[in-house]
């Protein structure tokens, strides 16, 4: 079970601008009287915690048990589809990130890119990361294109997808909430089709591996926007809606954190979040549950972040992209690599993706198929501009049962 955690702002506000799609575990619940209980969301803006222990947002409390939630831990909600027979490491011909020798396009410099961000933005580490301004100039220099706040527009898309690998704090800076530089602590990419070997080493007749749902972004203020310019490379294997073609010109600008573009969106009212563990650890992973009670998706990040307070909103969720799925191969050897992970929802723990395991991102009532996981974006108004919150996963039934509609959508 879980209860919804009451607020202290006047109940007339609150219903406002608070959606009622997060509840707390039931350890959380208090022992004073409550004159009524009320949804409280994320505010976007993420305390800091060691990446390393877990714990709470108030730094005291012990990693949940199973008994903490209605739905327990993420063991009971992972499958095992690889025999360990078959999950030997298989060595990589370059562990070293900045070794750019066999990069020769967004494919290769996306895998390497992912590697880059994901190994030198860990707090665990005992010296300050790298300085990544030389090594995202040979990827230019190598594949093309330009940085946008430390994301390669070349590959736009796959790089929104980034989530919190531990807990993040809000840096005191200029940068925009749907770059991970604006945030201080670890982030992964947990559904970059490079690092999915079940995916990308399907042969070329087999398709496309990733679409996106979004015509074009932009940067910049309304008056003089810069087209975002996505590569239309056949490596990457992307889909783009149609009528989509490649921007050109080279007066590009990243000094605007202002991400400008038309999507679908649902409203997050209808959807409440609850806890994974693994190991009996929190993870950066959330069970997004419908009306029903029924599993509909994964929410990347932790519980107890997106149950902090706020006082701005309505949050909605935007359509961004999907990938495709398939059956894990079990012929595919593990990986050496630390950011390569199965297809799915993968799990992070604190390290690295496991690799014979996954979450169970929507319960048996949701039909399987290829394309039927969304990536969407929780977004929370702030004015008359929007904020990410946390990248998450909806299933596509679940998604048109709430009627989607299309917005102009404007970031910062």
């Amino acid at each position: 079970m879980s209860l919804l955690v009451m607020s202290t702002d006047p109940p007339s506000t609150f219903e406002r601008l608070s959606p009622s799609w997060i509840r707390r575990p039931m350890s959380r619940r208090s022992t004073s009287p409550q004159k009524e209980s009320r949804p409280t969301t994320s505010n976007g803006l993420l305390a800091p915690e060691p990446a390393s222990t877990f714990s709470n947002s108030d730094g005291t409390r012990s990693p949940r048990s199973s008994s903490s939630s209605r739905r327990g831990s993420i063991i009971e909600f992972v499958t095992r589809f690889r025999s360990s027979s078959n999950a030997s490491v298989a060595s990589n011909k370059s562990q070293d990130p900045t070794d750019f020798s066999e990069i020769e396009n967004w494919f290769y410099g996306f895998r390497r890119y992912n590697q880059l961000v994901s190994t030198t933005t860990s707090p665990n580490k005992a010296d300050q990361p790298q300085d990544l301004s030389k090594p995202f100039k040979k990827l230019t220099k190598k594949c093309g294109g330009q940085f946008l706040h430390g994301l390669p527009e070349a590959v736009f898309d796959f790089s929104l997808l980034w989530c919190p690998a531990g807990h993040l704090t809000r840096k005191d800076n200029n940068e925009p909430s749907w770059s991970w530089t604006a945030y201080e602590g670890p982030v992964n990419f947990p559904f970059d089709p490079t690092t999915c070997p079940d995916v990308y080493k399907l042969p070329r007749s087999e398709g496309e591996w990733f679409q996106s749902e979004i015509l074009h972004f932009h940067v910049g203020p309304e008056s003089a926007q810069y087209t975002v310019r996505r590569e239309k490379e056949n490596s990457l294997r992307i889909k783009y809606p149609p009528y989509f073609h490649a921007p050109r010109g080279s007066d590009h600008t990243n000094e605007s954190n202002t991400l400008r573009f038309t999507a679908a969106t649902i409203s997050a009212d209808a959807f409440t979040a609850e806890p994974n563990t693994y190991e009996g650890n929190e993870t950066p992973s959330s069970q997004l549950i419908n009306s029903d009670g029924k599993t509909c998706g994964a929410i990347m990040d932790y519980e107890s972040e997106l149950s902090k307070p706020s006082s701005t909103g309505p949050f909605e969720f935007v359509l961004l992209s999907r990938n495709l799925w398939r059956e894990p191969n079990p012929d595919n050897s593990k990986p050496g690599s630390n950011t390569m992970h199965p297809t799915g929802t993968p799990i992070w723990n604190g390290q690295r993706f496991i690799w014979d395991e996954r979450v169970v991102d929507h319960d048996e009532c949701f039909e399987m198929g290829p394309w039927k996981m969304l990536n969407v974006m929780l977004i929370k108004w702030v004015g008359e501009y929007a904020e990410r919150v946390a990248v998450a996963r909806i299933h596509e039934d679940e998604w048109k049962k709430h009627s989607p509609i299309k917005q102009d959508i404007v970031l910062r």
